[in-house]
């Protein structure tokens, strides 16, 4: 009896690691606020299409002795993956990089100033820059903007330190800029030491919002030469060979590179529970569609090798409105006239309006 009675206890016990408890633990107690990205159009979109895992099986008896509450809380663990977003365009003026910097400063500011609601995420983030146009100029525009903005909101005047909590703001974005696909990959086995290693860093005290990648295309072409390069090496060797150095990766494979590169962002997801953000640009035409404005629809596919395509959970494709050419000042007007047609003609043209569709196909921006 007593034999069976501890087996049974044994049987109901489960190992696991301190990350994983603390990972659950937040799942079960999610901070509603630290899984938004910041743009409500986003957050809402990813309430519609973040998808939930079915629950592991269990054993019959093993949630019997819990409260409903807690039953229900038990359940609820990793219901709410982290999220993995594809911004994506036919061009590379589109506007995507503005948005990574968006996310990315509301990531690292404060949630509150002097008892001034603020709404960023008092978070870390890892900024990949893949295509070597990183500006910190420009994000520090950005997150001056957002600031300046929500103490407009709530009538306040310009703090005394404005400049310092932008500067310490800014102190938690760590920029990589890797060369090729293989330091890509290395970039993502290193965070894991780099990030714990609180001497090289002031984030310690900070969790990471999100890894933001921009963007996920900047080698494929080089890849892809590397790749027909390498095939064409193999002609005449023996298959034998040629699948000994496939698995011992002594031979350059396209499909392997970016089939790593989604293992190894997965598995840095899930360490360190962020989001990854990141921006691709696609190469083929426009559809046939138009829309009922009689706007034609961009419809493509993923224009990187699997499983990249099943890799997002939600996939954005942003363009920039094609406006004709600027009208509104003419030179015979004079100044005086200026500032008003100015607005007529932003309005006339509805600049600075956004829209966005969603179907089966995706979400156009």
């Amino acid at each position: 009896m007593a034999a069976s009675f501890g087996e049974k206890l044994l049987g109901e016990v489960t190992e696991a690691r301190l990350d994983e408890i603390l990972h659950d633990l937040r799942n079960i107690c999610p901070d509603e606020s630290s899984n938004c990205l910041g743009v409500k159009a986003l957050d809402d979109l990813l309430e519609i299409f973040m998808p939930v895992p079915a629950p592991a099986p269990q054993h019959p008896d093993e949630n019997s002795n819990l409260q409903p509450e807690d039953r229900q809380a038990h359940q609820a663990v990793r219901a709410h993956p982290d999220p993995v977003v594809e911004i994506s365009s036919t061009s590379s003026v589109a506007g995507k990089s503005q948005l990574l910097y968006y996310l990315a400063a509301i990531a690292v500011l404060p949630s509150t100033i002097d008892n001034v609601q603020i709404d960023g995420r008092n978070a870390a983030v890892v900024f990949i820059d893949t295509d070597g146009r990183f500006d910190a100029d420009r994000l520090l525009s950005v997150v001056r903007g957002i600031l300046y903005q929500k103490l407009k909101q709530h009538m306040v005047e310009q703090l005394p330190d404005t400049e310092s909590i932008l500067y310490n703001s800014l102190q938690h974005v760590h920029v990589f800029r890797p060369t090729s696909s293989s330091s890509l990959l290395a970039t993502l086995q290193s965070l894991e030491s780099y990030l714990f290693d609180t001497g090289r860093h002031l984030s310690a005290n900070r969790p990471l919002h999100a890894i933001f990648i921009d963007s996920a295309t900047a080698f494929f072409w080089q890849d892809k030469l590397r790749d027909q390069i390498a095939r064409v090496e193999e002609i005449g060797r023996p298959h034998s060979e040629i699948e000994h150095d496939r698995r011992s990766k002594r031979s350059f494979y396209i499909g392997d590179m970016y089939a790593e590169l989604v293992r190894e962002l997965k598995r840095v997801r899930s360490l360190f529970g962020c989001a990854v953000v990141y921006t691709t640009t696609a190469w083929v035409g426009r559809a046939a569609s138009a829309s009922a404005s009689g706007e034609d629809l961009v419809a493509f596919r993923c224009s990187l090798p699997p499983p990249w395509g099943l890799f997002p959970t939600l996939r954005v494709v942003v363009r920039a409105n094609g406006q004709g050419r600027f009208l509104g000042c003419v030179n015979g007007l004079g100044r005086e006239e200026w500032p008003r047609r100015v607005v007529e003609e932003l309005e006339r043209q509805s600049r600075g309006t956004f829209v966005f569709s969603a179907d089966e196909h995706g979400v156009l921006v």
